[in-house]
């Protein structure tokens, strides 16, 4: 699917909320950004992958998940059948006060809600030549 002006903004708020949301521990609302079956893979960090919401606000309250997250250089971009694929840069602040740098590659389904990520696959940066 071919994502439209207004599809790559709502996108955008969606991948921007996630930072916001988990930042605040607000896993009553993770609802708003993932579809009830989503996948999440953050193994780059030592974490088992996991498929629905409630697995996922389980991931992410544990101890050695980063403390702020923040979304950017988000491209929106056709995607297979109804979805649209979405990668962002993800800073995260750690609990020693070191950043992680990530890669985002997600992949959204559109809801009678809107726009929510379907699967979130985390991939480190290539080392430095």
């Amino acid at each position: 699917m071919k994502p439209s002006i207004q599809d790559i903004v709502e996108i955008n708020q969606v991948l921007s909320l996630w930072g916001h949301l988990v930042d605040n521990r607000a896993w009553d609302r993770f609802g708003e950004v993932f579809t009830e079956d989503a996948y999440f893979d953050s193994s780059v960090f030592g974490f088992a992958p996991v498929a629905g919401i409630e697995a996922i606000c389980h991931m992410a309250s544990q101890e050695g998940h980063a403390n702020a997250h923040h979304t950017t250089n988000v491209y929106v971009q056709e995607g297979p059948n109804d979805e649209i694929v979405a990668e962002s840069k993800g800073l995260g602040l750690l609990s020693n006060g070191a950043v992680a740098s990530v890669t985002y590659t997600d992949r959204l389904r559109r809801t009678p809600d809107g726009w929510r990520l379907a699967s979130r696959i985390l991939a480190l940066p290539a080392p430095s030549r």
